[in-house]
């Protein structure tokens, strides 16, 4: 019990430390020049963007000398297991697990995003989608377990991989803290839909790379992310986006 508790304490500090460092990096004071043109900024406030500058600029490098110098510091590999791997006989492990995975995953696919603002990302959003799918699909996650066949794994899979995303989405797009901009479903779509088809893909081929199932998930949920950001305001969101992934699980490699 006291591990698990530490484990939540410490999943939340990191993911209000990452909300800090948002808000700092919001307010520098180069930030604030670039937008002096549209709206004139105080000495008070100019002084203040400045100071944020500094204390944003600390922790960067506070952030970097971490990773150099304490052990396993440096910058984690990206992992994709099999969906199943995730929800095994430790539920703890497969939580964990699956929770960096899929932050790492999204992290880097919000890296890529040039023109549009990246949605809430927490660890403990995947905590909870994790948890959720363990309780109210634990009878689907038995039948993937004990399905043989391709056609009959790939509508179990698909159906799971529509409840995790639904989740995910949804809690990042009711996320109080973040601004209009960054609350698109569009945007949900391209940053987490990826991690969870590549580890979907995984289940049928291990022998890909994490890096090339991502490429592959990525390029493949591209080409359909309106239809898929459609399907999460639709009456049936689940039924429709279990559709997109079986299909994507049947004609991807």
């Amino acid at each position: 019990m006291l591990r698990d508790a530490s484990e939540d304490m410490v999943i939340h500090l990191k993911d209000r430390l990452r909300d800090i460092r948002d808000f700092l990096r919001a307010h520098r004071h180069e930030k604030q020049g670039a937008a002096s043109e549209k709206r004139g900024y105080t000495d008070i406030e100019k002084l203040l963007g400045r100071a944020v500058s500094m204390v944003d600029d600390t922790l960067t490098l506070a952030e970097t000398a971490s990773r150099t110098v304490l052990p396993g510091g440096q910058q984690p590999e990206l992992v994709i297991r099999p969906l199943v791997d995730y929800f095994g006989a430790d539920p703890m492990e497969g939580e964990r697990a699956f929770r960096r995975h899929m932050y790492r995953a999204a992290k880097a696919l919000a890296a890529t995003l040039e023109d549009r603002e990246p949605p809430a990302m927490r660890e403990t959003t995947f905590t909870g989608a994790h948890e959720t799918l363990r309780q109210r699909q634990g009878h689907v996650l038995l039948a993937l377990k004990n399905a043989k066949t391709p056609e009959a794994i790939r509508p179990l899979l698909a159906g799971l991989l529509a409840h995790l995303l639904q989740e995910i989405c949804r809690t990042a797009l009711s996320d109080p803290a973040m601004p209009a901009a960054a609350q698109n479903a569009e945007t949900c779509i391209i940053v987490f839909a990826p991690g969870l088809l590549a580890s979907g893909l995984a289940l049928f081929d291990e022998s890909l790379s994490a890096s090339d199932l991502l490429d592959i998930a990525t390029l493949a949920v591209a080409a359909r992310r309106e239809r898929m950001a459609r399907s999460l305001e639709a009456d049936q969101p689940i039924a429709d986006l279990t559709a997109i992934f079986e299909s994507l699980l049947t004609h991807l490699p």
